[in-house]
């Protein structure tokens, strides 16, 4: 009891201790902007079609053989449809449905970072680790533009917390739920979802020689568990592709197959296929550095100082390996160095290492004891949060002014506790403090204000929305972005190719073009009306768009036209 009173009297003496009040606020906060950013519209190419197969899977019934507007489809495994599709029967069709499942699944990832930060070095760690990664810009950013990795990044981190809790205490009950995530990881992302937690184990295992670790029999049983758990989808692969070796399908770059083996893809094109070179479809020919930039802004506003602790965990490493945790250096390098290699790059492939620079971020943070370190990192801090701060404002009354005074008001008291936390806190927690709250400042107005503001940019949007003054049931087209027209209609839409029009002698036919195509178009068909959306697409915002003087230059034609 002494010992225990002495320990949390030490906490509280340390200088970024986290008070509960500090802690569920912040937490309070955060939870009310990513709970408004359900309700934002869901953008982008992949997500839309994500949206949209899985309302198809519903509607089907079909949900081992995977399809979108009834073609064959292999691009991603299928838990993120099965979610999403179950979503939908609970609460009908809509963003909110699409996106909360991988709210949830961010919600277990911020625990399990609790939990692993608590089990590698202590609550404190695992405490602050949490708060790391739930204001973190990425996380906010990938529940809006919601892709498979929202729920890899979670499912990793638990499956990993997990597995690393049987190691320490031999629990039969860890094991089965560590393999049970894996499955799960693997059934969000493929094989990633496996080779994260076998690099984190193995990194530790090997440079320490754990031989008796390595070949634990239990292992055994945990790779059975995730094959039952993976089996449905191993199953629909082979009955959708390798089972009909005659079959044709059209890959989504366009290129033509035939006899493709769904779980050869599964397995290795899709993943290590990008490192290899033997998948010739995805290849975007980014530099080796790529995520160097991807980091910087991706892990605002902890960017500089997961840096410095990444950096002194490989110090202390190196001088000191028998008694460094090395989980977490073996899950952020070896897959960044993967990544890297990888032929085919985005943003998002990284954020699977996130959970776990997070506890190295921690862990760096609570351990600062040198005066001239903690003065280095508070004023790198201030100097992030004062530039993202001018960024917000900027947005707010420039980029696209804002005409809600409510928004305008909720702002500027963000501003203001900024303000105080700045002025009233000391050392690491003016540092901790003013970081959450100048992100939650930028994040309330990328959610509230700025995803608002760009939807009416979003001409495949605004076209679907008139649309439901149409009655529009099918649709002509040769543009991929029409595709997503029925995510945003609420009406199911069939597709045709333009090319089929002249066949159709219905009364009352749509289509749905981009300007190079319209000249020609108007030489061929009687148009009866033509109505004119305006269109940037919202994944790929540049400056010269953003600045309103040069922002009506970037923005392409899209054209309903009913004939």
């Amino acid at each position: 009891m002494i010992n225990q009173q002495l320990m949390n009297l030490s906490m509280k003496n340390n200088p970024i201790y986290i008070n509960n009040k500090w802690f569920w606020g912040s937490m309070i906060l955060l939870t009310i902007i990513y709970i408004k950013g359900l309700f934002n519209l869901i953008y982008g190419i992949d997500a839309s079609i994500y949206a949209s197969l899985s309302r198809e899977m519903l509607e089907t019934g079909n949900w081992l053989e995977i399809f979108h507007k009834g073609n064959d489809y292999l691009d991603k495994p299928p838990l993120h449809f099965w979610l999403v599709a179950s979503s939908y029967k609970l609460f009908g069709f809509s963003s909110f449905a699409y996106k909360l499942p991988s709210l949830l699944f961010t919600f277990l990832g911020v625990f399990s970072t609790y939990k692993l930060g608590q089990l590698l070095y202590n609550k404190e760690v695992g405490k602050l680790a949490s708060l790391l990664y739930y204001s973190c810009f990425a996380i906010v950013l990938i529940n809006q533009d919601v892709r498979t990795d929202t729920i890899l990044v979670g499912i990793s981190v638990f499956s990993l917390w997990k597995i690393i809790h049987f190691i320490r205490t031999n629990s039969t009950t860890s094991l089965i739920f560590g393999f049970i995530g894996i499955g799960l990881a693997m059934l969000a992302k493929g094989p990633i979802g496996l080779m994260v937690p076998v690099l984190a184990l193995g990194t530790e295992f090997l440079l320490k020689k754990q031989w008796s670790n390595i070949f634990k029999w239990q292992w055994i049983i945990g790779l059975i568990i995730t094959g039952i758990i993976i089996s449905p989808m191993l199953y629909g692969l082979y009955t959708q592709f390798d089972l009909q070796p005659t079959k044709e399908f059209h890959l989504s770059s366009g290129m033509e197959v035939k006899g493709l083996s769904g779980l050869k893809f599964y397995f290795w094109d899709q993943s290590f296929g990008r490192i290899t070179g033997d998948n010739m479809e995805w290849k975007n020919d980014s530099s080796p550095l790529f995520f160097t930039h991807t980091y910087l802004w991706s892990f605002l506003p902890w960017s500089i100082i997961g840096l410095f602790a990444l950096g002194k965990k490989i110090k202390q490493s190196y001088y000191d390996l028998k008694n460094q945790e090395l989980f977490t250096l073996g899950a952020i390098i070896l897959p960044l160095i993967a990544f890297s290699l990888s032929s085919y790059k985005l943003p998002h492939y990284i954020y699977v290492c996130f959970p776990f620079w997070f506890i190295l971020s921690a862990n760096y943070l609570i351990n600062i004891k040198k005066p001239i370190w903690i003065k280095t990192n508070t004023i790198i801090q201030k100097t992030m949060v004062t530039l993202l701060i001018i960024g917000g404002f900027t947005t707010l009354f420039f980029l696209f002014p804002s005409t809600n005074w409510l928004i305008m008001i909720i702002a500027v008291l963000l501003f203001i506790a900024v303000v105080f936390a700045w002025i009233k806190l000391k050392e690491l927690k003016q540092l901790l403090y003013v970081s959450i709250l100048g992100i939650s400042f930028v994040c309330f107005i990328f959610n509230f204000h700025f995803m608002p503001s760009v939807t009416k940019y979003d001409g495949v949007y605004q076209a679907a929305q008139f649309s439901r003054k149409l009655d529009i049931n099918h649709l002509y087209t040769n543009n991929e972005m029409a595709l997503t027209f029925d995510v945003y209609s609420n009406v199911v839409i069939e597709y045709k190719n333009i090319d089929k029009l002249h066949d159709d002698t219905s009364a009352n036919n749509y289509v749905f073009i981009s300007e190079p195509y319209l000249e020609e178009f108007e030489t061929k068909y009687t148009i009866k009306n033509k109505y004119l959306f305006k269109h940037k697409g919202l994944t790929s915002l540049t400056l010269p768009f953003l600045n309103p003087t040069t922002r009506n230059e970037q923005l392409s034609n899209l054209y309903l036209i009913e004939i």
